[in-house]
């Protein structure tokens, strides 16, 4: 159902983090610790936050190359991050959503973090200042932001700068409320912020909002990993449920301050549409492309189908347009796109998956997929490193959940699909018994029709568009991005 097109034209000014937590946002938070993130909870308390939200890949390029198209990865062959290489293929006539919005006479920039293939050019204005994964370190040395946390011989840096040192990611806040400042009606304007992203390098002012201490049941073996591919993911990013439980309250601690920095550029940018005079006509919204592990069984980064990083926190707030809700149906990131057209009063474009979240009814099931399950493939492509527990390439892996259930499943290795159940891997997690997503359920008798039936759905979803063609460029791609490599001129 179409929205009615609003009074007067709404701005949009949209957050976008990497790698952020829901639940390291106070508005999120339901234990006993509440994070520090008041800019963002007071967006949360005149909005709608969605407690169910899911990212269609738990890793970079995928899930933003989804979320701007409004097309999963099944679609446009962007299965993880080495579609970022120069020269990779991409299906004709992708569309992303703020193009749409220029035709219907927005001005639109972004300012930070980009990461995608590079056929998408989605804004008018893009500048990347301060965007750089590194750039906190402003040509430092790792070591000279202690503590510099090194699971398993991995560096996970994590620490804080210097006294007196500048912040470069600021550049991100100060160019989009400058840009805000001067922009005409209607616009929508991205602040893309690398943070809280591995390097955790945090701002000397905020290195003290939270201590190791306040994390004492962050242990890195508490769990044991639900699948065999969860199970080597721990093993390759950060030692598994042996690392050092020290290093992942270390890491607990500066993750969630530089959450709290990012939450103080928000209010920065909630400033600059106030002082403009715009601010109640303009729609919020804040969300991450993907979640973290941090520690947790000895897992870092991204990548699984595990809650901490498959959930993306997504609050939007519409003055006048929307009442104040916490919503738990199935979200997912592709959402956005036509959420957005929905409250802007803009026809949604056919290509364009997903639903508006406040006029269509809530999906029997969502779906999120990752990895190109080649010979080739790496859990860390850019890096050249993470093989299967074998030595084989990465497997690709899928998941389906409903309101109740997840489902997980390798779906793709070496090229081919799996030969037998332990390749396959199956999870099934009870996420209302156990919302911790704990235990695997897919040997359980009693739910054998459960499983049959959430596996089919999970296979039909992964059918392969174009793979075969994909297969042979993205080979021919990968060549080339080690040349690059070699020569130290890689954009991977």
């Amino acid at each position: 159902m179409q929205s009615a097109p609003p009074a007067e034209p709404l701005n949009i000014l949209w957050l976008y983090c990497d790698e952020l937590r829901a639940d390291a946002l106070g508005c999120y938070a339901t234990g006993p610790f509440r994070p520090h993130t008041p800019a963002v909870d007071q967006l949360a308390a005149s909005g709608a936050v969605f407690q169910e939200c899911h990212t269609n890949s738990p890793v970079c390029v995928p899930s933003r190359t989804a979320l701007l198209t409004g097309q999963p990865p099944e679609r446009t062959g962007v299965y993880h991050n080495e579609a970022y290489a120069d020269g990779f293929p991409l299906p004709p006539g992708l569309t992303t959503f703020p193009e749409v919005f220029v035709r219907h006479g927005y001005r639109t920039a972004s300012f930070g973090k980009e990461h995608l293939p590079a056929g998408l050019t989605p804004w008018q204005v893009h500048d990347p200042a301060g965007g750089a994964m590194r750039a906190p370190l402003s040509g430092r040395n790792p070591a000279d932001c202690a503590p510099a946390l090194a699971p398993n011989g991995k560096t996970i840096v994590a620490g804080t700068l210097p006294e007196g040192q500048p912040y470069t990611p600021a550049q991100v806040t100060e160019n989009a409320a400058a840009w805000i400042a001067q922009a005409q009606e209607p616009f929508l304007v991205r602040a893309s912020f690398p943070q809280p992203h591995t390097p955790v390098i945090v701002p000397h002012a905020y290195g003290q909002v939270h201590r190791p201490e306040d994390f004492p049941d962050v242990l890195p073996g508490s769990r044991t990993p639900v699948s065999r591919f969860e199970r080597r993911f721990a093993e390759v990013s950060g030692g598994g449920p042996d690392a050092d439980p020290a290093v992942a309250r270390q890491a607990h601690a500066a993750y969630h301050n530089l959450v709290s920095w990012v939450d103080a550029q928000l209010a920065v940018l909630m400033d600059a549409l106030r002082a403009k005079g715009v601010a109640d006509r303009t729609v919020v919204v804040l969300t991450s492309d993907h979640g973290a592990h941090l520690g947790e069984n000895g897992a870092y980064g991204k990548h699984t189908f595990a809650r901490g990083s498959h959930r993306v926190p997504l609050i939007i707030s519409a003055p006048g347009r929307l009442a104040r809700q916490v919503r738990t149906d199935l979200a997912q990131s592709l959402d956005l796109a036509r959420t957005l057209f929905g409250l802007c009063g803009i026809e949604a474009p056919e290509s364009f998956d997903g639903r508006d979240l406040f006029h269509d009814p809530a999906p029997t099931g969502i779906f999120s997929t990752i990895g190109y399950g080649a010979p080739w493939s790496r859990a860390f492509p850019n890096q050249q490193h993470g093989t299967y527990d074998d030595g084989r390439g990465w497997p690709r892996r899928s998941c389906i959940r409903t309101d109740r259930y997840r489902l997980d499943a390798t779906v793709r290795i070496d090229g081919r699909p799996p030969r037998d159940n332990e390749e396959e891997d199956l999870v099934l997690i009870d996420r209302v018994a156990d919302p911790d997503e704990t235990v695997n359920l897919a040997n359980d008798r009693q739910l054998a029709d459960l499983v049959k039936d959430l596996h089919a759905r999970l296979l039909k979803n992964a059918v392969e568009v174009d793979d075969d063609l994909l297969k042979d460029l993205a080979l021919k791609t990968l060549e080339r991005h080690r040349e690059l490599r070699r020569s130290g001129r890689s954009t991977l």
